[in-house]
């Protein structure tokens, strides 16, 4: 589980529910289930009616993105590219053959394909780019679906405290039924702002920051592809898919330094 995700959910609860019950209000004074039901009930009906059905279905594989901790392992990457690239060199590029049929991810697996097959490398980096522009793509409107969310959210809570408020004038003659009435009003606004503020708008930036540590990875593998490709020396492509991480990332362990060494001996 991603434990950023859980973290900052239970954060924001605790912190919003600290602020009013330090005010002094108590916890049952922020619960009314007709403005629950109302506001997330109308948020949902506004988002499928804003996304085609198709895209409304993937919404708990979305869900389900958001709190999958599977970081990308760059360095593993790295380093199969390097090896890749000296067997390359010493053997061919046919050799790679049994190599291609141990690597799990599709996209690599596919461009290593191609290149064995002598496609030439700029139909590769063509394909693979395009694979790569796809799949963000994909990603960029999986989060416009909480960003639909969060924008509709506020709104129809207003809309939610209107109602309410609808009601409440058609009973000033009971001011004494008054008080949890127009508590509810007050509820859904709440609830609008809160959710969107707290969990939609979030969940989309969350979900555009791992489509961006995704992208990263394929292009390295796709500049690994090139590289095992037209021959380079292991070191000098290792050298070059580095420069794709951040300094300290980089720099842990030492590996160009050791790659440098088991070369010169």
């Amino acid at each position: 589980m991603d434990k950023t995700s859980l973290i900052g959910i239970v954060v924001s609860i605790i912190a919003v529910a600290f602020g009013f019950m330090y005010g002094g209000g108590t916890l049952a004074l922020l619960w009314s289930p007709e403005s629950f039901v109302l506001v997330l009930g109308a948020t949902a009906g506004a988002v499928i009616l804003s996304f085609t059905m198709k895209e409304v279905k993937t919404i708990p594989k979305l869900f389900k993105k958001l709190f999958n901790d599977k970081p990308m392992d760059f360095m593993g990457l790295i380093d199969m590219m390097e090896n890749l690239a000296g067997k390359a060199r010493r053997e061919g590029l046919l050799s790679l053959e049994n190599e291609i049929e141990q690597i799990d991810n599709v996209f690599i697996a596919r461009g290593m394909r191609s290149a064995v097959d002598g496609v030439d490398q700029t139909v590769i980096g063509e394909m693979l780019e395009f694979d790569i522009s796809a799949m963000e793509a994909r990603h960029q409107r999986g989060a416009k679906v909480f960003e639909a969310a969060g924008g509709y959210c506020p709104t129809i809570g207003i809309m939610g405290t209107v109602m309410h408020m609808v009601i409440i004038m058609t009973e000033l003659s009971h001011p004494e039924a008054l008080g949890p009435k127009i508590s509810a009003a007050f509820l859904a606004t709440l609830y609008g702002v809160a959710f969107a503020n707290l969990f939609f708008f979030p969940f989309a930036e969350k979900l555009k920051g791992k489509s961006k540590e995704e992208s990263l990875y394929l292009t390295i593998a796709l500049e690994g592809i090139i590289g095992v490709q037209q021959g380079m020396n292991p070191v000098a492509l290792r050298e070059k898919l580095l420069v794709f991480l951040p300094e300290g990332v980089r720099n842990a362990g030492g590996e160009i330094a050791d790659v440098q060494k088991e070369a010169e001996a």
